[in-house]
């Protein structure tokens, strides 16, 4: 582990000297603007220019990445991050300082996308969760050493402002002379909100209570300590106790993420921060600096561990292959709620006084819990079992995904070949080219026509039946073969191509689509007939494949034989036969739409599917439902 963070030194560096001065000035700033009698409300809109900020950045920071490279992107955010801070030594003109303040959240979020970049490219799998955590680590004590730095200079001079410009400026130096080259920059691109909410209504508004919650607290956090005469190195250490919480809170709510039922975890959490919150200001009141202390550190730690939760909570819900862009939609997510907290919780406080910031947010940790048991009750919880584990982020602004070692890293699989490699890249600015290449290529090397089709599939702008046809076509006895590719590599629009199969060639449907169903994961590890070097190869596939990714094949699968029904009734017993028989949850489903179709032979089904005992008895309780429900058995194969 040494030999392989030694090269990585001079990026810790850089990032613990730059976080330093985030956090600095994250600190000064609302405190100056106190000192300098700026209303409460108008205080809170320039904090949350950074989220602002932060969400332009997290939108455009890996294009301006791959247009520029790494370090002269770190450069950039250095140098426009010393800008910002200098500018607002500069004047007290509101509104610089709200463009300030955005400038400085985009080099927030444009800085974290260089190292996580950085980071991932130098990771393995077997070590990406472990750098992870010390960038976490770093990150954190970087803002925790950064809260004792305000104590360097009056609060009424520039100078902690040069002081926080300077930091920038000098973060910069250890990556620039470092030897090692920028690493390849890969695209990604965010799941709409709209379909995040779909999949996981709880991860989605959990993420964003948790930015309205933790920026609500840490940017308002300053002027409650002003108003109660908190100041000098009492407010460093009452701000240190905050940022301490956010850090040593992450261990145990993992640990007990990771061995109960996720929901049940942080409804109990809420409950109890909601009267850790409370107890802030009573403390306050009655000068108990200690209690009061320990009641921010948890109340900001319990807020810091949400957002993680919701990542577990929404990974849980998704397909593995769409984690990368579901992160980038909670990040939109959690700046959406990082703006809306300072807005509300500075008007609040502005309206009815320093202590209504602990009572919005009471408020709004009510609301939370209960979409929490709405949620609880509207969905059966997973088995602790398959639960996606608790990955470190300390705080979206901070979060480097790509180092999520739940996520699945470019070039992991194996890697296409360069023809395929060619036409992927030629499909995204011309499709239609894409696949005329595609056809030479299966034309002169057939072998290769199966993955081409398949990695061209995944291509929205490409009709999958025309590629079909096209690529067999010109490799026509590797059909099969090319059926089975698109539906192990995109099992989604496995019906799409049963559809377009059933008008264009009706005569050649059966054979593709036993070709695809056969494709489906199964289970076989408890059919007799299997022997011993089977059953490890099988339990090892089934093991990795998640809840999420089986109901996936589960809906891909009875679409597939929908659509074979409406067009070939007659024969949809033989194909409902070869499906369940590969993916035998979705039994129930099928045998369903068969009966209300009137097309079942309950004999026939499950003679066809005997030799699979999973299958047989998911397909044998759902019939024996669905004939409980007549005064006559349904036989009209």
């Amino acid at each position: 582990m040494v030999v392989t963070l030694l090269p990585l030194v001079s990026l810790f560096v850089s990032l613990f000297i730059t976080m330093m001065g985030f956090g600095l000035i994250g600190l000064v700033l609302p405190v100056r603007m106190g000192w300098e009698n700026i209303d409460t409300g108008t205080i809170g809109l320039i904090l949350a220019m950074y989220a602002v900020g932060m969400l332009v950045g997290g939108i455009y920071s890996r294009k301006l990445i791959a247009r520029v490279g790494h370090i002269r992107m770190f450069a950039a955010c250095a140098s426009l991050g010393a800008i910002s801070v200098l500018g607002f030594s500069l004047s007290t003109n509101q509104v610089l300082w709200g463009l300030m303040r955005m400038a400085m959240g985009f080099c927030s979020a444009c800085t974290f996308a260089v190292i996580d970049g950085w980071l991932s490219d130098e990771a393995s799998d077997n070590n990406r969760g472990k750098i992870l955590a010390i960038s976490q680590i770093t990150v954190m004590s970087a803002m925790f050493v950064s809260q004792f730095m305000i104590n360097l200079a009056p609060i009424d001079q520039p100078t902690l402002f040069v002081i926080g410009g300077m930091l920038f400026c000098a973060g910069l130096i250890p990556l620039v002379m470092s030897r090692r080259k920028g690493p390849e920059v890969h695209e990604t691109t965010s799941m709409s909100l709209l379909t995040l909410f779909t999949k996981s209504p709880l991860g989605v508004v959990s993420c964003f209570a948790s930015g309205l919650l933790y920026s609500s607290l840490m940017n308002m956090l300053p002027l409650f300590a002003a108003h109660n005469k908190i100041s000098g190195f009492m407010l460093s250490l009452f701000m240190a106790a905050a940022i301490m919480g956010s850090f040593v809170l992450q261990f145990p709510v993992g640990m007990l993420s990771d061995r109960f039922d996720r929901r049940a975890v942080l409804f109990n959490l809420i409950i109890f921060n909601m009267i850790a919150s409370a107890l802030i200001p009573i403390a306050a009141y009655f000068h108990l600096q200690v209690p009061m202390m320990i009641a921010t550190g948890l109340t900001n730690g319990i807020f810091t561990c949400m957002y993680p939760m919701s990542i577990s909570e929404t990974f849980d819900r998704i397909q593995k292959v769409d984690m990368a862009a579901a992160m980038g939609g909670l990040l939109i997510v959690y700046a959406m709620g990082s703006t809306a907290g300072p807005l509300t919780a500075s008007y609040m406080m502005a309206v009815f006084g320093d202590n209504a910031l602990f009572v919005f947010l009471i408020v709004s940790q009510l609301a939370l819990l209960g979409f929490v048991v709405y949620r609880m009750r509207a969905r059966e919880a997973l088995p602790v079992g398959v639960q996606e584990s608790f990955v470190m982020h300390t705080e979206a602004g901070s979060a480097l995904f790509d180092l999520d070692p739940r996520i699945p890293q470019e070039g992991s699989d194996t890697p296409d070949n360069i023809e395929t490699q060619v036409a992927a890249t030629i499909a995204e600015n011309s499709p239609a080219a894409a696949v005329r290449m595609a056809i030479e290529i299966a034309q002169t090397s057939p072998e290769k026509a199966a993955e081409l089709c398949a990695r061209l599939a995944q291509i929205d702008d490409i009709e999958i039946g025309r590629l079909f046809k096209a690529i067999v076509e010109a490799a026509p006895d590797l059909s099969q073969d090319i059926a089975e590719a698109l539906a192990s590599n995109v099992p989604e629009q496995s019906a799409d191509l049963v559809a377009w199969m059933s008008d264009n060639y009706p005569d050649k449907l059966q054979d593709i689509v036993l070709a695809i169903a056969n494709q489906y994961p199964t289970d076989d590890s408890d059919s007799p007939n299997n022997d011993e070097s089977n059953d490890d190869s099988i339990a090892e596939e089934t093991a990795e494949l998640r809840p999420a990714d089986l109901e996936a094949y589960q809906e891909s699968a009875t679409e597939l034989v929908s659509h074979y029904l409406a067009n070939h009734p007659h024969e949809a017993v033989n194909i409902a036969a070869a499906v369940v028989a590969n993916v035998p949850e979705a039994a129930s489903d099928i045998v369903e739409m068969l009966h209300e179709a009137d097309q079942i032979d309950s004999d026939a089904l499950k003679s066809d599917i005997e030799e699979h005992h999973a299958a047989e008895q998911a397909a044998s309780d759902a019939l024996t439902k669905n004939q409980g429900n007549e005064s006559t058995p349904v036989d009209k194969h």
